[in-house]
């Protein structure tokens, strides 16, 4: 059966292999767990982590619904500047990797979900202390950034 998500032929049209999937995420076997969306530089020869994130379906969290990744992508309204910059870079292209597959145990719903969660977090600190990953905050985040750098700003007249 052939594919009809409006988002994934839009990435075909795109061609060049710009915009990569794993294998197992398009057709469903790897689609619980942590995924991030590195940016290849074949000019560079360089691999860059823009994101890491958390979700129950793989497939649902960059194709299909209004907040999907890539359908923000596809419609101009994704705020990541380096998924955007790979975008229209000819010598870079979007890979989506499943980094960690995430099984739960079904004992506790809230244990499951918390493992997930601690899990992203790890990867994001990794990917951070490398130098990437940095456009994003986590969920939860309760303070603005207008007010982050204003509390910044004080702090160091102090």
């Amino acid at each position: 059966m052939d594919n009809k998500n409006l988002t994934l032929k839009w990435i075909d049209t795109l061609g060049n292999n710009k915009i990569v999937f794993e294998r197992g995420i398009i057709d469903g076997t790897k689609n619980r767990g942590i995924y991030g969306i590195f940016i290849i530089d074949n000019k560079q020869q360089t691999e860059y982590c823009a994101y890491v994130g958390r979700t129950v379906n793989i497939y649902k969290r960059f194709l299909t619904g209004d907040d999907a990744h890539f359908v923000k992508l596809r419609k101009g309204l994704l705020q990541n500047d380096k998924v955007i910059e790979a975008l229209n870079d000819k010598h870079k292209r979007i890979e989506v990797r499943v980094i960690e597959q995430i099984m739960f145990n079904y004992e506790n719903y809230y244990k499951d979900i918390q493992f997930m969660a601690s899990r992203e977090c790890y990867y994001i600190d990794h990917y951070q202390a490398l130098g990437q990953c940095l456009e994003q905050c986590p969920d939860g985040s309760n303070i603005r950034r207008d007010v982050w750098e204003n509390e910044k700003m004080l702090s160091s007249k102090a």
